[in-house]
């Protein structure tokens, strides 16, 4: 690329140039000019003429030689500086795809370290980008779920339980209860997460990719009432990406099949989704969830586990069971209204038949 330095020696040739030029035509004109001055006139009569027919030609000479410098020179720099531009794009994108790909391995490498070893990552990582792309809709999200927003949670979602690295292998893989000091030290793989990837935020300078890996690795197990965990903050104190991925989370455990569980229908996870929605789960989510439902099933047959395992970790079956057994209340309280209600038609019934 033409440096400044030489650029601006270029320049001041070429103006050097011209006013030289400049100076013989004003030489040439000024001896015209007398000439006519001697045969035709007083000199008066003839200065500003002369003065203008000079300005006339400096300006046409430098600006001849100015638009020359500049199609010779200016304009091959200008296709230099796009052609940088465009290899400065190029690796970008490259960096990208190569961080992308690093962040996925060390996801993978942490999810090597629980029973579930099928597409997890890869599924959660679809529900989370459909999910947020169905909550766009909402007027409320439109401004905060942007295309950026949906490329991040794509990438990031898939770091969510990073943490579990930091949980011992005695307590992961644990058969039987959790006594109530074991659930708490489960439940720090929340946080050893986001502290993991706070660390990273700390070296490499502010990331709005790493904060919300942040976020959802320390929030997706918190409830909308306030009954989660690490921290128990309940409804919008809850990061919105975190809600959609406490979404796509359960789905994928309710829809997986384990030794001590068949895996639920697509039908049974939607309904215990629906029933914890305002309890565990932001309703909106909820209702944009459901207008995708499809699109779920979709991709937990098309990422449908290969490998069944034969055990399940503690913590994920009281988990499971946690959601299951919230459902079932739910549905149960439903089913105890529609019974006293009915009960209550056929009293009155009855009290009017005996009328």
């Amino acid at each position: 690329m033409l440096s400044v330095k030489r650029l601006v020696i270029t320049l001041t040739a070429a103006q050097a140039l011209g006013l030289m030029f400049g100076v013989v035509v004003l030489h040439n004109l000024e001896n015209a000019a007398l000439d006519s001055l001697l045969r035709y006139g007083t000199e008066q009569s003839l200065s500003p003429l002369l003065k203008i027919s000079t300005l006339i030609w400096m300006v046409g000479v430098f600006f001849g030689i100015n638009w020359l410098v500049v199609n010779r020179i200016l304009i091959p720099v200008d296709d230099q500086l796009q052609q940088k531009n465009e290899e400065t794009l190029l690796a970008m994108n490259e960096l990208v795809r190569t961080r992308d790909a690093i962040i996925f391995g060390l996801a993978k490498l942490a999810e090597s370290r629980d029973p579930d070893t099928g597409q997890h990552l890869e599924r959660i990582s679809l529900y989370s980008v459909r999910l947020a792309t169905a909550l766009r809709k909402n007027p409320k999200f439109q401004s905060t779920v942007n295309g950026e927003f949906i490329r991040m949670i794509g990438i990031s979602s898939v770091l969510h339980d990073i943490g579990k690295v930091g949980v011992p292998d005695s307590l992961l893989f644990k058969q039987g209860p959790l006594t109530t000091e074991e659930r708490v030290q489960i439940q720090i793989h929340a946080k050893i997460g986001s502290e993991c990837i706070h660390q990273i935020e700390r070296r490499l300078g502010n990331s709005d990719f790493l904060a919300m890996a942040r976020d959802i690795a320390l929030n997706h197990h918190e409830w909308w009432n306030g009954r989660g965990y690490p921290n128990r903050i309940q409804k919008t104190d809850i990061p919105l990406a975190a809600r959609i991925v406490a979404v796509a989370d359960v789905y994928d455990a309710l829809a997986s099949r384990r030794i001590y569980k068949r895996a639920y229908s697509h039908e049974e996870c939607v309904r215990m989704i629906c029933n914890n929605s305002g309890k565990q789960f932001d309703p909106e989510v909820v209702q944009a969830f459901l207008t995708i439902t499809t699109q779920f099933q979709d991709i937990a047959d098309r990422f449908a586990d290969r490998s069944r395992p034969d055990q399940l970790s503690s913590a994920e079956a009281e988990f499971l069971s946690q959601v299951v057994e919230s459902a079932t209340q739910a549905s149960q309280s439903i089913t105890d209204d529609e019974n006293l209600k009915t009960n209550g038609e056929q009293t009155t019934s009855t009290i009017r038949a005996s009328k």
